[in-house]
């Protein structure tokens, strides 16, 4: 199961207030932040789930390939056979609070700014 993850910051808007349009260079910048700023929130026992992220070719989507990305993102135990289930039980984190579910989010929370100061600098760096 994969997870697909929104990005929450409007590009569109930074982009044009610096009038470059809809550039996939800045898009795709924006997305490797956030993949960057994620790896240490991002649940890790091996590093399979935080090593294994795909970037969509423009940059639009980020997707954490891993089978289980799904129920480690919203951190809840499944448990059956296929299609499994939440059993509402919460998982628990190697390297947590820092490393757990939603991890996108929570990063967004601490590390906004900077990725918005990172992105105007690779702009204006053009």
């Amino acid at each position: 199961m994969r997870i697909k993850v929104n990005i929450d910051i409007n590009a569109k808007k930074i982009l044009a207030a610096r009038g470059l349009g809809s550039s996939n260079k800045v898009q795709k910048y924006l997305a490797s932040e956030v993949v960057n700023q994620s790896h240490k929130y991002t649940p890790w026992q091996q590093g399979d789930l935080a090593n294994r992220v795909q970037i969509a070719s423009d940059g639009s989507q980020i997707v954490y390939t891993q089978p289980y990305a799904h129920y480690q993102y919203y951190g809840e135990v499944m448990a059956g056979r296929a299609p499994k289930e939440y059993t509402g039980k919460k998982l628990t984190y190697n390297g947590a609070p820092t490393r757990g579910p939603r991890w996108t989010e929570r990063m967004m929370i601490d590390k906004r700014k900077e990725i918005e100061n990172n992105v105007e600098n690779f702009i204006k760096r053009g």
